[in-house]
């Protein structure tokens, strides 16, 4: 956090730079003293304990980047329900972005940036920020995407037979989602090893190394399709119209900066992780119409495909109303992840190119439903020192 606001207060320098007084002989505001000792911090700690025939520094602080990135985020929920003669019915909405793809900026001093992007081919936004230096990193981002054409799937086995059909639904109001990911490293091997080099450019490393890392990861996603008219899907999800779920993993991993020629890097970083904090709150939903309650009226009914492969009660869609019940809350369900990454990077005296992808994924389970959130992304990026 302290790297953080550290950065904040370097967003200041150019304002003191233009509020100076002009006059050599006259002492400097407070305010311009403190931001230059903190520009003057922040020079230094990136480079005091490095080797530099290991790790160089550009002359040239601040950095801007134009970012263009291909991604997809992914979601799959799934409810069971048993079957009176004892076999297992269940149901699957799968939701994506689908391949797309993105388009922002990002600018910075000396690894502490910000950056934003819209996606091209759709709804979604990414914001970002992050703090960089020899030994450590920290990247948080806010991602939001929104899906009206989940895949559903409706599987049930019985003694007698067994059943499974996939089709594309279409609903009038998307399912949102809107995921927050916070991560920090630290590396151990901060003399001859820069994970800065390899992500942000803020350094420059020279020859090969590489370092064992612990890690630190959070992600919070909140899920909703709770509008009215996606009842149907609010019932096969056992009335649950809306999820968050929040993970924190600790983990150990080792990282590798391959400079095969001068200006050239290559970075792989694989880092398995243990998630002790799982936290999931599922908000089930009772239906109203008229004002009375019908929740229990509503009979799902999978009847082995002889007429329609699914049945459930008449509903009246304009006078229907959905009103948040129960909230079920699951903590505590220990389980594994990792954190995978590759760069590749050149750079010129003022310039560089970056190609950079990542993988993520997030289960979760609980009473009602269970699933996972996927998310892989590649971008390339071009930045200007200055």
């Amino acid at each position: 956090m302290r790297k953080l606001i550290l950065f904040f207060l370097m967003m200041l320098i150019p304002l003191s730079v233009c509020a100076g007084d002009g006059e050599s002989g006259k002492k400097q505001p407070f305010i311009v003293k403190g931001v230059m000792w903190v520009k003057t911090l922040i020079d230094s700690m990136a480079v005091a304990t490095v080797d530099r025939s290991y790790i160089e520094q550009p002359k040239k602080p601040w950095a801007i980047e134009v970012r263009t990135d291909a991604s997809e985020n992914s979601l799959k929920m799934t409810s069971e329900f048993p079957r009176p003669n004892g076999g297992v019915a269940s149901l699957t909405a799968k939701t994506s972005t689908g391949f797309s793809t993105s388009a922002g900026l990002w600018l910075g001093y000396r690894g502490y940036g910000f950056g934003w992007s819209k996606d091209l081919t759709g709804e979604g936004t990414t914001f970002s920020l992050g703090a960089m230096g020899g030994s450590f990193g920290i990247n948080f981002r806010i991602n939001t995407y929104r899906s009206d054409t989940p895949d559903v799937t409706i599987n049930y086995s019985s003694t007698e037979k067994s059943y499974n059909e996939t089709e594309k639904a279409e609903l009038d109001d998307p399912i949102r989602v809107r995921s927050l990911f916070l991560d920090g490293y630290y590396m151990f091997n901060g003399k001859h090893f820069s994970y800065a080099a390899a992500y942000d450019q803020s350094l420059i490393q020279r020859k090969s190394a590489g370092s064992l890392m612990a890690g630190l990861m959070y992600y919070h996603t909140s899920v909703s399709f709770d509008d009215k008219s996606n009842w149907p899907l609010v019932a096969f999800m056992k009335n649950i119209g809306k999820l968050k779920f929040s993970q924190a993993s600790v983990g150990a991993g080792y990282a590798y900066n391959w400079v095969p020629a001068r200006g050239w890097l290559v970075n792989v970083m694989v880092m398995p992780m243990l998630q002790f904090y799982n936290s999931i709150s599922a908000y089930a939903y009772r239906f109203y119409e008229d004002g009375i309650d019908i929740t229990d009226d509503i009979i799902i009914d999978f009847n082995d495909g002889k007429d329609e492969d699914v049945e459930y009660g008449e509903i009246d869609e304009s006078n229907l109303e959905l009103r948040m019940g129960e909230v079920y809350k699951t903590n505590n369900r220990i389980g594994l992840n990792f954190d995978a990454r590759l760069a590749v990077v050149y750079n010129w005296n003022n310039c560089y190119l970056r190609l950079f992808g990542h993988y993520n994924r997030f289960p979760y389970h609980n009473d009602k439903s269970n699933g996972r959130l996927a998310e892989w992304r590649a971008y390339a990026a071009v930045g200007f020192r200055f």
